[in-house]
């Protein structure tokens, strides 16, 4: 199965909510001018606000024309309303010095149905090539939330969380396997659809610290190398970031595999060895200089009827005899030396 997102007309709290077989109720609609100021943001809303020139020409929008789409809320028992579909309208609206700000209210709408409005409006505006490795963890977390919370399809949902916590090695009965894709969002993202594996890929990146999934977001690690990363404990990942913050090293998949199976019991050494490539260099063992004894050393002390065996026991013997001999000796002056120096220092 597959979440087409490019191809579908419904509104936007019906896609997602479609395939889970989730009702999001669409009646009551009432617009209305709210004042600005009444309105707060989705708590944990997942998606990155409108920066740099796209801001800009969204606020130069607003001043020309307002603003052409109602944004979506619902009503808060406080009074105030809580944005489901509309962020990046609101903050250029407010920049654009509007009071007011016209908006759909919805009315009796459960927490599981505005997750998936904020999440799925998100989606039809934007394609997932467009959004953050982060954008994609954290809306897709949210909506599997919402369909546990309405308690829908939970086969899919199981398979989903049992996979995101799994290590990714088995088959969709057992467990489904994580694909490895081998690049980054693009590749798993493409023309808005999004396997079952891509979606238990991103939602594993929730346990990232969120050091290093900024800089899953910068292109510094790799969406799957970062899969296996989620895996290190939040102190593992705390010291890798140190490192790589401090160091130009590239995380690929064989330094974060390795990480991953070491996990629980890495040292700060493992991990700076790992991350550099050290731990892969094959160190070459130091070999002794071959000595070859010349025969007319060894007619010297043996006769011609002396086995083999018995010269290289007599050596053996000689050589255990000189080095025992040699550390009584150093050890003999070490005492003298101690001796020397104590009387001194009576004197």
């Amino acid at each position: 199965m597959k979440i087409d997102f490019s191809k579908n007309n419904t509104t936007a709290n019906n896609s997602f909510a479609e395939m889970f077989g989730i009702k999001a109720d669409a009646q009551n609609k009432a617009s209305s001018e709210l004042d600005i100021d009444l309105i707060v943001p989705f708590e944990n809303h997942p998606f990155r606000l409108y920066d740099g020139e796209k801001l800009k020409r969204m606020v130069e929008s607003i001043q020309e024309n307002g603003v052409m789409t109602p944004i979506v809320v619902r009503k808060k028992e406080d009074g105030t309303y809580e944005t489901l579909a509309g962020h990046n309208r609101i903050n250029a609206a407010r920049l654009a010095g509007l009071i007011k700000i016209p908006a759909e209210i919805k009315e009796n709408i459960s927490d599981a149905q505005a997750k998936i409005i904020v999440t799925d409006s998100n989606f039809l505006q934007r394609s997932t090539e467009e959004m953050l490795p982060s954008e994609l963890a954290k809306s897709l977390k949210m909506q599997l939330e919402a369909c546990k919370e309405a308690k829908q399809k939970q086969e899919y949902i199981n398979a989903i969380e049992s996979d995101s916590n799994a290590d990714g090695s088995k088959s969709c009965s057992e467990g489904a396997k994580v694909l490895h894709l081998g690049k980054s969002r693009d590749s798993v993202a493409k023309k808005n659809k999004m396997s079952h594996e891509s979606v238990r890929q991103y939602i594993r990146l929730n346990h990232l610290t969120e050091e290093l999934l900024n800089m899953v977001d910068e292109g510094s690690i790799k969406l799957v190398p970062a899969v296996s990363l989620s895996y290190l404990t939040n102190q593992e990942q705390a010291v890798l970031f140190d490192i790589l913050s401090r160091n130009d090293y590239r995380i690929d998949m064989k330094r974060a595999d390795t990480l991953k199976e070491r996990s629980g019991k890495l040292t700060e050494d493992d991990i700076l060895a790992i991350a550099s490539g050290e731990f892969f260099e094959k160190r070459k063992k130091a070999k002794l200089t071959a000595v070859t004894v010349k025969p007319k050393l060894i007619s010297r002390f043996f006769n011609a009827y002396t086995t083999q065996n018995e010269i290289t026991a007599t050596i053996e013997a000689a050589l255990e005899e000189y080095f025992e001999r040699r550390k009584r000796q150093a050890e003999e002056t070490e005492k003298e030396n101690k001796e020397e120096e104590e009387g001194r220092e009576e004197n």
